[in-house]
């Protein structure tokens, strides 16, 4: 299998259309058409459909991207590992974070790098984490920041803060007299959450099953900011960190309680043992584990004050970590 039809087969699974992978590659449709038929006779499998707005992948084609990927990620870091053995680590590394987290995180670390590592190039995507994880496990990107992993074979998991978790609504809302609200509050309070398989909602249905509780769920957003914005309509609750919360609560657009028992929700960088090992990913992973220690032991970090940044409330269904 020869890595130029890899990459040729990747960029066309990514644009989902001959021409336009052609057009990026700067190469004849018909050179690229030829690539993937050679990987197909190869392989033996159909990598696409075919149909009248480009191209699909078929399953076969689905497995060989994501092994693919992996593969040319390897080797795109050892060339940029072997090209700065003389000066240090150089290259590009992909970090995919929660945008809630990112928001406080990314600045920070973007500097940092700038600083400390002027030979790496940082790549910044950002997702939920039932999305980020599919990425990770597909080699779709280097390193990642979620919440609540899962352990499996061949990642590194690195605890870097346990987030507390509130309740919000609107700011004019007198019901929670006692300031905070409590876990059978749930079962009443209309919910906007997100869908499975994001980490925040797993771990929720987990802990109120645990305590034989059925949340009232009216709606399913994956998005942060639309949640919000329908929390400040009035539609209903939700569940948030203050990394997600804390401009519209300073604002006065929002409100957000303590629940009780009180609940975290454990944030952690996650990569592959074997590209950890690598200068390159090694040193952008310790930067971001200096950065999380600066925000959190300075209380910048939102909901961990600096006198209580070491305080960690009850986990929500937190797995023990695993290398």
């Amino acid at each position: 299998m020869e890595l130029r039809a890899l990459r040729y087969f990747q960029t066309v699974a990514e644009f989902g259309s001959l021409s336009r992978a052609s057009e990026f590659l700067r190469i004849s449709q018909p050179a690229v058409s030829r690539q993937i038929r050679k990987l197909e006779t190869e392989l033996g499998r159909r990598l696409f459909t075919r149909h009248g707005h480009g191209v699909s992948l078929t399953e076969a084609g689905r497995r060989l991207l994501e092994h693919g990927q992996r593969v040319l990620r390897q080797l795109e870091q050892a060339r940029d590992e072997v090209r700065g053995d003389a000066k240090g680590p150089s290259g590009i590394v992909t970090l995919a974070v929660a945008p809630a987290a990112g928001y406080y995180l990314v600045p920070a670390l973007v500097e940092r790098v700038a600083r400390e590592l002027p030979d790496v190039q940082l790549k910044i995507v950002g997702g939920f984490s039932g999305y980020i994880h599919e990425w990770l496990v597909r080699g779709q990107v280097d390193l990642a920041c979620l919440h609540d992993p899962l352990p499996r074979r061949g990642f590194e998991i690195a605890p870097l803060v346990a987030e507390p978790v509130f309740l919000v609504g609107k700011p004019d809302d007198t019901r929670f007299a006692a300031g905070h609200a409590r876990i059978e509050d749930l079962a009443r309070l209309p919910l906007i959450l997100p869908s499975r398989p994001n980490a925040s909602r797993r771990m929720l249905d987990s802990w109120v099953a645990r305590r034989r509780i059925t949340p009232n769920i009216v709606m399913e957003v994956d998005d942060h900011s639309i949640i919000r914005a329908l929390i400040r309509r009035g539609i209903g609750f939700s569940l948030l960190t203050q990394c997600a919360i804390a401009d519209d609560v300073a604002a006065g657009k929002l409100q957000a309680w303590p629940i009780r028992p009180a609940v975290a929700w454990q944030l952690a960088l996650v990569g592959s043992t074997e590209l950890l090992r690598s200068e390159l990913a090694g040193a952008v992973a310790e930067s971001v584990r200096a950065v999380m220690r600066d925000l959190t032991s300075s209380g910048a970090w939102p909901g961990l004050p600096r006198a209580k940044a070491r305080r960690r409330p009850a986990r929500l269904n937190f797995a023990p970590f695993s290398s």
